[in-house]
């Protein structure tokens, strides 16, 4: 999926779940939104290595869809995060990046979730920048219109 996809799913997601963990729902939501950005730091023209030139380095040495984007780069992340007790940053930056591999296995290409230890890949039917793909992000945007126009009446 596009950057932008991403992006819309992640704030949707982060915008569902910030009561659960009791968080700043500014914060939880922008981390959440970012982090679902994370896993394409192995793709050269993503939207993450636009971002964040230092990162740009990265898709030299790791193939796109290989291991950032499987799970393990997000326990490692969640990990680091726990040792030094920082989970205001580590939960919800782990949950953008695991709503990134999720949405990634509804494409064709899909995923292999533990790679490199199997083969096995994840995929689905969307295709990446395709109609279907428009399709979802245009509903995941009307419905983060209407989870925040719910959430501004109190109703969540």
């Amino acid at each position: 999926m596009m950057g932008r996809t991403h992006m819309a799913i992640g704030f949707l997601v982060g915008l569902l779940t910030f009561t659960f963990f009791g968080a700043n729902p500014f914060l939880f939501v922008a981390l959440v939104t970012f982090g679902a950005l994370l896993p394409d730091v192995d793709h050269e023209n993503s939207k993450i290595n636009r971002l964040l030139p230092v990162t740009r380095w990265i898709p030299a040495f790791f193939k796109h869809r290989g291991f950032f984007h499987s799970v393990f780069p997000a326990v490692i992340l969640f990990g680091v995060f726990w040792y030094f007790q920082l989970l205001t940053f580590g939960l919800p930056l782990a949950i953008g990046y695991l709503v990134h591999i999720a949405s990634d296995c509804l494409t064709k290409l899909g995923c292999n979730l533990l790679y490199p230890i199997t083969t096995i890949r994840i995929q689905g039917f969307i295709m990446t920048d395709g109609f279907m793909e428009f399709l979802t992000f245009g509903l995941v945007m009307i419905a983060n219109v209407v989870m925040l126009a719910l959430r501004v009446k109190g109703f969540f």
